[in-house]
């Protein structure tokens, strides 16, 4: 979720026993929000594959949300770099997923793959919005995400990864490619060229 169309966060793997100690101690620290099955399809262009890049930055999905079906992009800055430190996200809800994907086809839009998740969701002093999520196939990851404004991107990202730290987590573990990617490469549907993850 965006604040003023950018979205600052950071997503980090954790072993089970670590996603299970971080969720207790985030009951007796935040608040609870809600509970959710969510399922994301992710396209891309054939003009542009999203993929190609060694770091992609830009994501396109349809994304079910309970009764809700929303078409989100998201475009990383910087470019093509290992670290990333925010995202424009523009999301609309779509009525039709359906007449929209024949729309994606026949303008060469494909899809890549669907990343499954159950996602826990906590507000932490109207700061910060916290995902625990259980992915399909991926395994256990937090996400951290800015609520309030801190004034400018490193401010922000330094508040998150101070935050992250407090819960006990090892920031260096921290993702630089997202679910879709991760998905792709366990699936081999993407040549990695040993290239530091």
């Amino acid at each position: 979720m965006a604040h003023n169309d950018i979205e600052i966060e950071i997503k980090i793997p954790l072993d089970e026993t670590n996603f299970f100690r971080v969720k207790e101690k985030l009951k007796e620290t935040a608040k609870f929000v809600k509970k959710t099955q969510q399922t994301d399809d992710y396209f891309t262009p054939l003009h542009r594959n999203f993929v190609e890049p060694e770091f992609p930055f830009e994501w396109l999905s349809i994304r079910k949300r309970g009764d809700k079906t929303i078409l989100n992009y998201k475009h990383w800055h910087p470019e093509n770099v290992e670290i990333s430190t925010h995202c424009d996200e523009f999301e609309t809800e779509i009525k039709n997923q359906d007449k929209l994907e024949k729309i994606f086809s026949a303008i060469d839009i494909k899809k890549l793959i669907t990343v499954e998740k159950e996602r826990e969701v906590y507000i932490y002093e109207d700061k910060f919005e916290i995902a625990l999520d259980a992915v399909k196939e991926l395994g256990y990851f937090i996400e951290v995400e800015t609520i309030k404004d801190f004034g400018n991107v490193e401010v922000a990202r330094e508040k998150l990864f101070e935050f992250a730290k407090n819960l006990g987590i090892d920031i260096s573990k921290t993702d630089k490619r997202g679910y879709p990617y991760l998905l792709m490469e366990k699936k081999g549907l993407i040549k990695t060229n040993d290239k530091p993850k």
